[in-house]
């Protein structure tokens, strides 16, 4: 992996792992505003859960697209909506080149969620 690939790689997933903090924050307003407990919410696990979730997401999300670039969903395509595109080992690199990306985010939202578990919040 080149230096500006890898670059790119980390570029993204800081931006994706700045999305899904903006989450968790805009949830953790909106329930501060329906009347829960800042304390309670920040102390009771709440974000090492939704985050092991979030983790679980991401996970489920790669999985989907790595797969979307073997054969079995291309030959599907080509039965069903009688394509005439015939997969090509391009495809599912280019398939699990995009998954590596949030394989990446979901390791690192995992790490995370431990360590809020550990740290108690």
């Amino acid at each position: 992996m080149t230096n500006i690939s890898l670059r790119k790689l980390l570029m993204w997933v800081l931006r994706a792992n700045v999305i899904v903090w903006g989450m968790n924050a805009l949830i953790f307003a909106v329930m501060g505003l329906m009347g829960y407990s800042w304390v309670h919410v920040v102390f009771s696990g709440y974000f090492s859960k939704i985050t092991f979730v979030e983790t679980g997401v991401s996970f489920l999300v790669a999985g989907a697209m790595a797969f979307s670039g073997s054969i079995l969903p291309s030959k599907v395509k080509e039965q069903i909506l009688k394509s005439d595109e015939d997969w090509s080992i391009d495809k599912l690199k280019k398939g699990e080149k995009r998954a590596n990306n949030y394989i990446i985010l979901a390791a690192i939202l995992l790490v995370e969620s431990l360590l809020l578990s550990l740290f108690g919040a």
